[in-house]
């Protein structure tokens, strides 16, 4: 049999093929002028994905008194959203807007623990169903211009109290703050102020390891799972940060900046959506990166305070958040509350002259992110405008092995559309053939195969992060999946 090929190469990195990626995310017209919308199960037991995307829908020309309704299961009961305009302020909450000079309504919703899908349609004054086709995701909550976030770092006991103090004074001016908390240096009360904070809104929790160290770490499991286990231990989630009875950190925020290869990886083991360095002049989004499954490190715009990169001149801090919002980026301040000196009123002035914007998407550093995800991670999603019923994928289709993480038994579902041949094979960190499951020519249709963690010599294998790869005629691609012992 004729197989495509595939080049690995060390140094945990792989050469992938980005022309076909699966439809993880699938977004049918269904009958009535419904819309509905899916995700794959394992990317939403992953990531919640609970923060509303801006779906833009095209509307009659003319249309006025438009109404939208939302549902979650098929079954359910249609729910009206909640209608804004442009005069009003709001951020992160599930809304319609209609523009009707435009001929467009935005209609923001998350998924939900209960299913994964989201149902959504638009009516007329009268209760009638109306046709709106789907266009496409807006690039920024609400179809806003801009985007505002901020990071703060190194929550720990020995400055918890200038801690408090930097979460109630953005809460002052309605912005979001991220917090980058050291779970190993909090103590009983740390925990508690933590917490209430979190509960009095406004705050994200991240990950900035478990001690604060120097890379090499010690011990890299512990300081980048560890941490982020210790702060779901600890910690009642925002529910931007929750799906159900999982709670989810999207950010790894990097001990003095310092990264390597094995941090990456265990960040991506992690789940981790981004890590965030400690650099400055960055203005926009990282790549996503099909290897790790997860964005690529980013720095942030600038950063307040006397420290390393920061300034406390207001004018040059204000001047630098105009200049993105004028070019339409994202402004990302970032602080180290223990060195800010609270005596001075540059932190505040700053912050009085970048909030209160209508026009400026107002969010948490890793809920930018995981709306983000969608955009980037998925941009083979399929769009049908087909009846729903009549549906049928024309692609081949690999979902993510499940569980994952797992041991010692994992299970790959793929769809084929047609009789084809069929190689499936499984590679270790270093690009060495570890197992092939399935090499012969199948029938179409959806299949299985499991792998219980042995090589080919049915030997077990060791703990760790693996590669599996489908070829099916000209079709090829690769997902990762870990192993723990």
């Amino acid at each position: 049999m004729k197989y495509l090929s595939i080049t690995f190469i060390l140094c945990f990195q792989i050469l992938l093929s980005n022309e076909i990626q699966s439809p993880q995310l699938i977004i049918q017209r269904g009958q009535r002028s419904e819309t509905h919308i899916s995700i794959d199960a394992q990317t939403h037991l992953d990531y919640g994905l609970i923060y509303p995307i801006t779906y833009e829908f095209n509307i009659p020309v003319g249309s006025e008194n438009l109404k939208s309704f939302r549902k979650f299961q098929s079954s359910g009961s249609w729910i009206q959203m909640v209608e804004k305009t442009p005069n009003d302020f709001f951020n992160g909450i599930e809304v319609v807007r209609f523009d009707y000079t435009e001929n467009i309504a935005y209609v923001s919703i998350g998924f939900s623990s209960i299913s994964d899908s989201i149902f959504i349609k638009l009516t007329d004054e009268s209760g009638n169903n109306i046709e709106a086709s789907y266009l496409e995701m807006s690039e920024y909550y609400d179809n806003r211009d801009a985007v505002v976030t901020a990071t703060a770092d190194d929550w720990a006991s020995w400055n918890n109290d200038v801690q408090v103090q930097a979460c109630e004074l953005f809460r002052d001016y309605n912005l979001w703050l991220s917090q980058a908390i050291i779970p190993g240096g909090a103590d009983e009360n740390t925990w508690a102020d933590i917490q209430t904070q979190i509960d009095l809104g406004l705050i994200e929790p991240l990950s900035h390891s478990r001690s604060h160290p120097y890379i090499p770490y010690e011990d890299l499991e512990g300081e980048v799972l560890g941490s982020k286990q210790d702060l779901i231990d600890n910690l009642d989630f925002p529910s931007l940060n929750r799906s159900g009875s999982n709670e989810y950190i999207y950010v790894w925020v990097a001990p003095y900046g310092e990264y390597d290869a094995g941090t990456d990886a265990m960040v991506s083991i992690g789940k981790y959506l981004v890590s965030r360095m400690y650099t400055d002049n960055d203005f926009g989004f990282s790549e996503w990166d099909q290897t790790y499954n997860k964005f690529g490190t980013i720095g942030v715009s600038t950063e307040v305070g006397p420290y390393y990169i920061g300034s406390t001149d207001t004018e040059y801090l204000n001047n630098t958040f105009d200049d993105v919002i004028l070019n339409g980026g994202i402004y990302h301040v970032m602080l180290h509350p223990a060195f800010i000196d609270w005596e001075q009123n540059y932190l505040e002035l700053h912050l009085q002259h970048i909030n209160d914007f209508k026009n400026i998407w107002y969010v948490g550093f890793g809920h930018l992110y995981a709306y983000h995800f969608l955009q980037t991670a998925y941009t083979g999603m399929t769009l049908s405008n087909k009846e729903e019923n009549s549906l049928i994928p024309k692609d081949v289709i690999i979902q993510q092995n499940y569980p994952n993480p797992f041991n010692p038994t994992t299970t790959l579902n793929y769809y084929l559309p047609e009789n084809t041949n069929v190689n499936i094979s499984i590679y270790d960190l270093g690009g060495q053939l570890v197992k092939t499951l399935v090499n012969s020519k199948q029938s179409s249709g959806n299949s299985s195969i499991q792998w219980n963690s042995t090589n080919n010599d049915e030997l077990p294998v060791s703990a760790g992060l693996y590669f599996y790869t489908i070829q099916a005629g000209d079709f090829r691609q690769t997902k990762k999946m870990v192993l723990l012992k």
